[in-house]
């Protein structure tokens, strides 16, 4: 675990290129995962998770993150705004209702930030490798935190164009015959806002240590939001990077974190985060995750998300929602495609 006030103990990383860059392959992020509207913005009037539907408060954008998504634009890697809580129309309208919305418009309409609900069925857009024929695997409604089936889906949903092998500056990359596919988890990173103390079943519908524990012993202790973000990246295979904006030592998840800041840095700070420090190798981590659970066990995802699913749907959790069509029984046996090993693995 790695924790910082602000990140980066280089502070001219985002300036001066490591020369670490010279010596091993670096991977940028093949994808940044904003998980809750909390880990993008925040209250204007200084309340901790004050950015939902039902809040009176006004939101402006968190110190940093136009930044950091002025970075992805600038190398084409994607990122992703998850919410378990709103559905995109109102999280959208709530990133554009902020008094610096034009700052959120451009990356919304350039297709830099996607907004995704685990409340909503999944989508492709027109230009992604699967839009023609989209995969019977997605885990569907009904996965969201601790269970990872939202991540994976929200993923799956989205295209790039991997990075050759060479430094983060470009040296020695070859692009040429690259087709876009999906992002891989373990080059995604996962940004979680917390303590977020609300309870993660909202009507306490389920056990979720039992639904856990279910599926050949799988350990999940997780009973906020915040925390079961991260229980959720760190099972389908995810980094974590923790934002505890309310001050160090305020987090609820250091033993599944992979890092813990106060902040991205705004503009005029001279620590910040950029792109380069949660490469792997960065400033956080050196290698790839293995998805694992909270005790470090390898789980099989499919039987996991299989199991939230039935649980919650043989609950009545969100009645108004009707269950996946992508019925467990055609993801019974095996493992998900992309989970299997690549020949580039």
């Amino acid at each position: 675990l790695v924790r910082s006030t602000v990140t980066n103990t280089n502070a001219a990383r985002g300036r001066h290129r490591s020369s670490l860059s010279m010596i091993r392959n670096i991977d940028l992020p093949e994808c940044v995962l904003f998980y809750g509207a909390d880990s993008i913005l925040s209250s204007s009037d200084g309340s901790s998770f004050a950015c939902s539907s039902e809040s009176t408060a006004s939101c402006v954008i968190r110190p940093g993150v136009t930044r950091l998504l002025m970075e992805c634009a600038e190398v084409g890697t994607p990122a992703l705004l998850l919410s378990e809580h709103m559905r995109t129309d109102d999280l959208s309208a709530m990133l554009l209702s902020t008094d610096d919305d034009s700052e959120l418009s451009a990356f919304l309409q350039d297709g830099t930030l996607v907004v995704k609900s685990s409340l909503e069925e999944c989508t492709f857009p027109p230009e992604h490798p699967y839009f023609d024929e989209q995969p019977y695997d997605l885990y569907g409604l009904n996965n969201h935190a601790p269970s990872p089936g939202f991540l994976l889906d929200a993923i799956e949903t989205i295209a790039m164009i991997p990075k050759g092998f060479g430094g983060s500056s470009g040296f020695g990359i070859k692009q040429e015959g690259v087709e876009r596919r999906p992002p891989l988890p373990k080059h995604c990173v996962v940004l979680v806002s917390g303590p977020d103390v609300r309870p993660t079943e909202r009507d306490d519908n389920i056990d979720v240590e039992a639904v856990a524990a279910s599926v050949d012993g799988t350990v999940i202790r997780s009973s906020t939001v915040s925390r079961a973000r991260c229980t959720a990246a760190k099972l389908a295979g995810m980094r974590v990077l923790y934002l505890e904006p309310e001050g160090l030592g305020t987090s609820d998840a250091e033993d599944l974190a992979d890092a813990i800041v106060t902040g991205l840095g705004s503009d005029d700070a001279w620590e910040v985060v950029t792109l380069d420090d949660i490469a792997t190798p960065g400033s956080y981590w050196l290698n790839p995750p293995v998805g694992k659970d909270e005790a470090g066990n390898i789980v099989n995802l499919v039987a996991l998300c299989n199991a939230f699913q039935q649980a919650r749907s043989a609950q009545g959790e969100r009645g108004d929602i009707p269950a996946s069509p992508s019925s467990s029984a055609t993801r019974s046996t095996g493992m998900r495609g992309d989970d299997e090993m690549s020949e580039d693995e």
